[in-house]
């Protein structure tokens, strides 16, 4: 009787065996069906939205980032909401009257921020803007103090309505006497300190030597020395588009916004400078704008004297280096 039980079970087991086995048979041979490799992400930029607005994009992010960030000591409260967002901020900057009001970025080189914006989104790629962020220069004191010279390099993108506000677009203001005479402040905070520069020079400089007689005015050095700054004063008065009635000394610190332009043409590689030299002790920030004069002979680079058939009285110039000795 057992042995007849067993070999029920037996019989059981090997019958189910064999019908699965005959299942996936008939599986394996019908037709599939087949596979399709995944479609790629597609990114489309919402033309409504302004990737470079931080204002309006703070305050969704800063109530979790402020709790958790870790501040540097001494930080000024008015930082703090952005510093959560991005730790690499080292500075604010606005200049009255104009829509330059935003934050100041710092890395190891001065490629990063030209075309990744306050979030670390890469706009060359996602929106096909070349917009990035203000950023300092990386050889520059970002956490407190002042170089001596503060670099801050931008793009300039967008036009006269809806100008991204890290956009140095409102620096071309700055070609026209006028506007400088209604608007010659420039405020800078670090993370620590808040400082004000009266706006010393405007001027146009040349980035290929080879447009300007194999020589370029490197005004974008940050540790020069106070004897070395004399030459670096008379070639900024050289080429300044008008006087401003500011006055520089060797010992004063200065900061250099510097973005592109093609005033030139395309042709030529130009830099539009606005510096701007720090307001001393006790020293009111207005200007006297009876002071303000045209300069009609500034200094060009001489692809322009070429062009335009002029001689070019600064040719035989001496041609400044920049040192920190």
């Amino acid at each position: 009787m057992k042995n007849n039980k067993l070999w029920i079970i037996l019989s059981c087991v090997f019958g189910l065996a064999a019908a699965a086995f005959i299942a996936l048979t008939v599986i394996n041979l019908m037709p599939r069906a087949e596979k399709k490799p995944a479609a790629p992400v597609q990114y489309e930029l919402n033309e409504n939205v302004n990737l470079h607005k931080i204002g309006d994009s703070l305050t969704s992010l800063v109530s979790n980032n402020c709790k958790s960030a870790k501040f540097p000591e001494g930080i000024l409260d008015s930082m703090k909401q952005a510093y959560s967002v991005n730790p690499n901020l080292v500075g604010w900057l606005t200049i009255p009257g104009t829509e330059v009001d935003t934050a100041v970025l710092q890395s190891d080189d001065n490629d990063k921020y030209l075309k990744r914006d306050f979030y670390e989104n890469w706009t060359g790629e996602l929106s096909g803007r070349l917009y990035g962020n203000l950023f300092l220069d990386y050889r520059c004191i970002g956490d407190g103090e002042l170089s001596k010279n503060m670099i801050i390099h931008g793009h300039t993108t967008g036009k006269s309505d809806g100008i991204p506000k890290q956009s140095f677009r409102s620096l071309y203001d700055y070609r026209k006497k006028e506007h400088f005479i209604k608007n010659p402040i420039i405020k800078y905070s670090t993370l620590k300190y808040q400082y004000v520069y009266k706006i010393y020079a405007v001027f146009y400089d040349s980035v290929n030597p080879k447009d300007d007689n194999g020589y370029f005015f490197n005004y974008i050095y940050p540790d020069m020395s106070d004897n070395n700054m004399k030459g670096y004063i008379e070639q900024v008065d050289q080429r300044a588009l008008y006087k401003t009635g500011v006055g520089l000394e060797p010992t004063d610190k200065i900061i250099t916004l510097s973005t592109c332009i093609y005033d030139l043409g395309k042709s030529v590689e130009t830099r539009l400078v606005v510096v701007g030299r720090l307001l001393r002790d006790g020293e009111s920030a207005e200007i006297d704008s009876s002071l303000v004069k045209d300069n009609p002979d500034y200094r060009r680079p001489q692809v322009w004297y070429t062009r335009n058939g002029k001689t070019n009285p600064y040719k035989d110039s001496a041609r400044w280096q920049p040192s920190p000795d």
